[in-house]
């Protein structure tokens, strides 16, 4: 007879990810199971009980954080176009951004160690993540050289993505004002082309 899931399985894979994504981003995705259960507050015993492996949990963390802002972005910007879409975008995945400093530093320092399928299918979503900004762009720019094109959207993915490497709440921006400045900027190089 199949084990049934406990009604918090869900909020405790939630809480292990929290935890592990902590470790493991300090040692590149490589912390030991017993490390992990540790960092957790947990049994090694019960962290088997949700990953198979330590594999098997780098990809679940990595995974649901970017299938989650994938998904985010899509609700976001139902219904938008142009250049209030790509405002929404930028400001969207900041906010998603928020709090999640441990699960960059993982998925920059693990994905290249998980095995080829896993990173397959995270690059997937990665490339999912980036259309929502290569389709508005290509909208708001539709006659925007290719170079230029490639150029203004990985250097909007870029401002971004790396934000998490110097922005600090409380500073002189906020998450919104940086997302609108990232934003203009990539407008203005489409606007002066």
């Amino acid at each position: 007879m199949a084990r049934t899931r406990a009604a918090d399985y869900d909020d405790k894979r939630d809480a292990i990810h929290r935890a592990a994504a902590r470790i493991l981003s300090k040692a590149d995705g490589k912390a030991s199971m017993t490390q992990i259960a540790t960092a957790c507050g947990i049994s090694k015993a019960l962290l088997y009980h949700y990953f198979r492996n330590r594999d098997e949990l780098v990809f679940d963390i990595i995974h649901t954080h970017l299938s989650e802002i994938d998904r985010a972005l899509a609700d976001a910007v139902d219904g938008l176009q142009g250049r209030e879409r790509l405002h929404c975008l930028s400001a969207t995945l900041l906010d998603l951004y928020e709090n999640a400093d441990d699960l960059h530093r993982l998925q920059l320092g693990a994905l290249g160690a998980l095995p080829d399928e896993d990173a397959r299918r995270i690059r997937q979503v990665e490339r999912s993540i980036l259309e929502h900004f290569r389709s508005t762009i290509r909208e708001i720019a539709p006659d925007l050289e290719r170079g230029r094109f490639i150029a203004v959207t990985m250097a909007l993915m870029g401002m971004l993505n790396w934000a998490f490497t110097w922005f600090r709440p409380g500073g002189p921006l906020t998450r919104a004002d940086f997302a609108r400045m990232a934003t203009e900027m990539a407008l203005s190089e489409i606007d002066g082309q």
